[in-house]
């Protein structure tokens, strides 16, 4: 009977036991960490992708982690993707597996936790332009964050202002990047993982389950239509092909390229959320009073309005002022340099007589506006029709059109000229 009990015990016990263990798999299968890839320049797009993960992740209470990759970007929208981090109501840490520079130093020391890998850096955060007022309100940006995540700010503000001389670690003028380890050293990073997963497991999130928040492609066609470099080639290209248009004669295939071009560049900006459609309705308006100006001869109405919208239209879709005038200052200067460029090679491959004039029409070499008649000055006629006062009159066997002086002149009555210029034959009944 002992046996029997202490066997029932055992079992019960080891019941007991597994279902411990399952019930602790199923705890550990309900933890979840999001990963949020961040890489690639820092664009409003950036901006969008991260915060949509974010409210994702409040949503249902899941902690994230960055895995930073990028060489920089745009400063506003870092900054206003720190704002986020340090607003977010769930952990937020980070893992560079590559680079974490310029914009991207922001990024990285927003977060709660920062893990590098081996070969990753952070730093080098300059601004561009450096002048001393953009500058000083980098490096205040960069201190706020590093303060309140308990981190060195002298050495994260180094990163950005090479005036700041730190013992045993930099020297003035030279712009602060760190390795991992020297990163760790100085209290910047929390540790070094070769891989992703290690990173994880040093970061505590060992049982969960990952979740990746991929970049959509919308997202990933705004970021590239909105960074600075590709937003300025577009509208360099949309000005020159435009130029080269409205030299052409009716409408070709350099007004839909120049077409084409900004509907890339607002189309970028509708994507990234900071373009509204009544800024496209301008920038559209602008090209078809352009393209209507293109094909009347002339510059009027069209013309001078279709510019306005235009520009309007370009400035109200750009992400602030500043970048308006930056991807106008390249497209403006650029055209300038380009076009001269373009139409001295479209001539040598023969092309630019479709678009303008090669040579001078003398009327020597046989280019004349009219047919050369010699002077009918006192000559005499037959009206072939009724002049009232235009029409026809056969003078010396040859037909000619001409005006009256002003009378009615009846079918088959004699004339005789009276004026006489290239183009411009007047006469009048014989009396």
């Amino acid at each position: 009977m002992k046996k029997m009990m202490l066997r029932l015990m055992t079992v019960i016990a080891a019941l007991m036991t597994i279902a411990g263990l399952l019930s602790g798999v199923a705890r550990a299968a309900d933890k979840k960490v999001m990963v949020i890839g961040v890489r690639g320049e820092v664009t409003a797009a950036m901006t969008a992708y991260v915060s949509d993960a974010l409210d994702k992740a409040e949503a249902s209470a899941t902690p994230v982690v960055l895995d930073i990759d990028t060489y920089g970007g745009q400063i506003l929208e870092a900054d206003n993707i720190k704002k986020r981090l340090l607003e977010a109501t769930v952990p937020v840490d980070a893992y560079i597996s590559g680079n974490a520079l310029s914009a991207g130093t922001l990024l990285a020391i927003s977060c709660e936790h920062i893990v590098m890998a081996p070969s990753a850096v952070i730093g080098a955060a300059e601004t561009i332009p450096n002048d001393e007022k953009t500058l000083s309100t980098w490096v205040g940006i960069l201190r706020s964050a590093a303060e309140a995540r308990g981190r060195n700010a002298d050495v994260v503000a180094a990163m950005a202002d090479k005036r700041i001389a730190i013992d045993g670690l930099t020297a003035a003028d030279e712009l602060l990047t760190l390795s991992a380890d020297t990163a760790q050293q100085w209290g910047i990073s929390d540790g070094t993982a070769e891989t992703r997963e290690d990173a994880l497991k040093l970061l505590g999130y060992s049982n969960y389950a990952v979740t990746d928040k991929p970049m959509s492609f919308e997202a990933q066609a705004a970021q590239f239509l909105t960074s600075t470099t590709v937003a300025s080639i577009l509208f360099l290209v949309a000005i020159v092909c435009m130029g080269i248009e409205i030299f052409t004669p009716g409408f070709g295939v350099f007004g839909i390229v120049s077409i084409i071009c900004f509907a890339l560049y607002f189309g970028g900006s509708l994507l990234a959320g900071y373009a509204e459609w009544w800024s496209g309705a301008l920038l559209i308006g602008g090209i078809i009073m352009i393209g209507i100006e293109i094909i009347v001869p002339g510059f009027g109405f069209f013309g001078i309005a279709g510019t306005v919208c235009l520009f309007a239209g370009l400035f109200f879709v750009s992400r602030d002022a500043k970048t308006f005038l930056t991807v106008l200052a390249v497209g403006v200067v650029g055209a300038a340099v380009v076009l001269p460029i373009v139409f001295k090679v479209l001539k040598k491959l023969g092309l630019v007589r479709r678009i303008v004039l090669g040579e001078n029409m003398l009327p020597e070499e046989g280019y004349v506006s009219h047919e050369q008649i010699p002077s009918l000055l006192g000559e005499e006629g037959v009206a072939e029709s009724v002049l009232r006062p235009a029409g026809v009159v056969v003078i010396g066997g040859m037909r000619y059109s001409v005006v009256s002086s002003g009378a009615y002149i009846e079918r088959g009555r004699p004339v005789v000229v009276v004026e006489y210029t290239p183009g411009r034959i007047v006469v009048e009944e014989k009396r």
